[in-house]
């Protein structure tokens, strides 16, 4: 069992009045294992929402409580907060969001490091904590679904696979005192990012138990939120670690997903709304969208239509409108050309966000999502492998076949009013393999090992 903690943390902490008050041996171990627990909270939350080292993360009261102590939590963020470890934003909004934190400048400079846990009172209260939340995602079906699939992970023993995608290219120049690398700098929140899920997942590969699996290190268990999402660790996985997913009988990992998803889904929602407005301009504007819906490339469509938009790459075009989807009503230049393409759509869209708030568009879109998707996770028999990732489904090959005719038939019932059964629903979901294949591992073995070559010629 171990958490995160700051390097040289022990000597900061020997030096501060909350040390120092405390007389015995196993009061000074539960203090120090519960300011580790309190960075790890912080680090675990920037590693799994991609947020990097510095960003201010939600810390939810009622959890600092329960793992801390009612009384005992505030001393912990005050200890910290006055050993410049960590700074607290003291925003919030009571049933919306928690206040944040986040770590400082100073402790980002020192590095993090892995410690034992030692407080033999604080190993109890995780074991106890364990238990219950063990017992709670044992008594909710799908999500007993999603930890028992997970038990049938495994990854690849390939670091090299990501490795060689998120570190730069060397470039050396030859200087007075012999060559320099002037290569780009290290991005390495990213590092520690991929690093910590592919440490993490690969010690689960001779796991095969759920119990083992929920206390270990994955970050966070399986949970649903409001809008009927499910989060967990795979879930959260950066794309290049899902890619050195497999099952653990050697099988590779497929997924089925729905094309453009949540721009698909407004669309649904929209067209669903107007489908009996005689107004020509919305008829017009509602074959359109239908057409593009049902072919699949709405992002396509997008791009080929927009100057704004034609420039930017697919990543960039898909952040851009989403952003504009979700965002305040202003009048910035994509959301001004979503307006232009899509005049109904987006007063639609933006007379929503003016009456409930800009939030409301992405809380319509993800209860959506998860009345699609959800639903159909829980039809799929249980002795099948399957995971869902919010717009789409993992599975293996045989089985690609059946959800994808899950998924069709799910669209057809919610949506009854404007796709007919004559509709073909065969470009609104895609299949692709999502694992790495065996041709592709040799390939990044090559590449790695000539470019250590290469390497070693050059500096030597």
């Amino acid at each position: 069992m171990k958490e995160y903690t700051i390097r040289g943390f022990d000597d900061l902490l020997v030096n501060s009045t909350q040390f120092r008050k405390l007389k015995t041996r196993e009061k000074k171990l539960l203090l120090f294992d519960r300011c580790n627990w309190y960075i790890s909270s912080i680090i675990n939350h920037n590693i799994k929402e991609d947020k990097p080292y510095g960003a201010y993360v939600n810390l939810n009261s009622q959890i600092l409580k329960k793992y801390l102590g009612d009384r005992n939590y505030k001393d912990i963020q005050k200890c910290l907060v006055g050993l410049g470890i960590i700074i607290e934003n003291n925003k919030y909004s009571t049933n919306k969001f928690s206040k944040s934190f986040s770590l400082t400048k100073k402790a980002i400079k020192l590095g993090f490091e892995k410690r034992n846990i030692y407080s033999k009172k604080f190993k109890i209260k995780i074991k106890q904590l364990s238990e219950i939340s063990y017992a709670d995602i044992n008594s909710n079906p799908t999500l007993k679904k999603i930890l028992d699939n997970t038990t049938k992970i495994l990854v690849v023993e390939e670091p090299l696979h990501y490795l060689l995608n998120i570190l730069p290219e060397p470039k050396y120049v030859e200087t007075d005192n012999g060559l320099l690398d002037i290569s780009e700098q290290v991005n390495q929140f990213r590092l520690d990012r991929y690093n910590a899920f592919y440490d993490s997942f690969f010690a689960l590969n001779k796991i095969t138990d759920s119990k083992v699996l929920f206390n270990s290190t994955i970050f966070y268990i399986p949970s649903i939120v409001s809008s009927g999402r499910i989060y967990h660790a795979i879930a959260s996985m950066p794309k290049l670690i899902r890619e050195s997913l497999r099952t653990k009988s050697n099988e590779l990992i497929w997924e089925v997903d729905m094309c453009s998803a949540q721009p698909s889904i407004i669309f649904l929602e929209w067209l669903k709304n107007v489908k009996n407005n005689n107004n020509s301009n919305i008829k017009d504007e509602f074959k359109l969208c239908f057409k593009l819906l049902l072919g699949g490339n709405i992002y396509e469509y997008i791009q080929d239509n927009s100057t704004f938009f034609k420039g930017l790459n697919y990543n960039n075009l898909k952040k851009s409108v989403l952003t504009t989807f979700n965002a305040e009503d202003k009048p910035t230049e994509p959301n001004k050309e979503l307006s232009r393409l899509f005049p109904n759509l987006m007063k639609w869209v933006n007379l929503i966000k003016k009456e409930s708030g800009y939030k409301e568009i992405s809380s319509i879109g993800q209860k959506a999502e998860a009345n699609i998707f959800v639903e159909v996770y829980k039809k799929i028999p249980n002795d099948k492998f399957a995971l869902i990732i919010h717009d789409c489904i993992l599975i293996i090959k045989e089985d690609v076949v059946l959800v994808k005719e899950l998924l069709e038939k799910r669209i057809r019932e919610l949506y009854k009013e404007i796709i007919l059964p004559e509709h073909n629903l065969d470009k609104l979901f895609k299949i692709d393999l999502v694992s790495i294949p065996d041709e592709k591992l040799q390939k990044n073995r090559r590449e790695a090992y000539y470019k250590e070559y290469l390497e070693d010629q050059i500096i030597n």
